[in-house]
């Protein structure tokens, strides 16, 4: 009962069909649990911004056999602290606002991120390190 439950929230959270509507049940209840975790994460990104940023995955293209070795959250989370790092400063975190209303994160064959129309849209890849800093600096560029 409580793994249907995480994967209803997951389909809830991840909108219309997707690629991991063809997915077993053990990657949607995998998929489901990081995305409850990344809510997590954002609520309090949300806090420290004073803000109300979504954050959500863009399944498709993940790479279901590293998906139990890594956590997507821990990936995805990283753009969160960036953005909270951002916040740390007065006008930072009035651009946060001003610019950043939500952020996808999807699976790439290499690492990368964009802002366009107040989306984040950031590519994870497994092997990539740093990406707090990666992040922090893409928004100290754009921001």
């Amino acid at each position: 009962m409580k793994a249907a439950c995480g994967i209803a929230m997951f389909l809830a959270i991840a909108g219309p069909a997707t690629a991991a509507d063809a997915q077993s049940p053990k990657v949607l209840q995998r998929m489901a649990l990081e995305a409850a975790d990344l809510l997590k994460d954002v609520d309090y990104t949300n806090q420290i911004c004073d803000a109300t940023l979504t954050a959500t995955f863009d399944w498709g293209g993940a790479p279901e056999d590293e998906l139990f070795k890594y956590s997507p959250e821990g990936y995805c989370e990283a753009a969160l602290r960036a953005i909270q790092q951002v916040c740390g400063d007065p006008a930072g975190k009035t651009e946060v606002k001003r610019q950043i209303k939500s952020l996808t994160c999807g699976f790439g064959a290499t690492r990368s991120i964009a802002l366009k129309n107040g989306v984040i849209d950031y590519k994870i890849n497994f092997s990539s390190a740093n990406n707090i800093e990666f992040v922090y600096e893409f928004l100290e560029n754009k921001l």
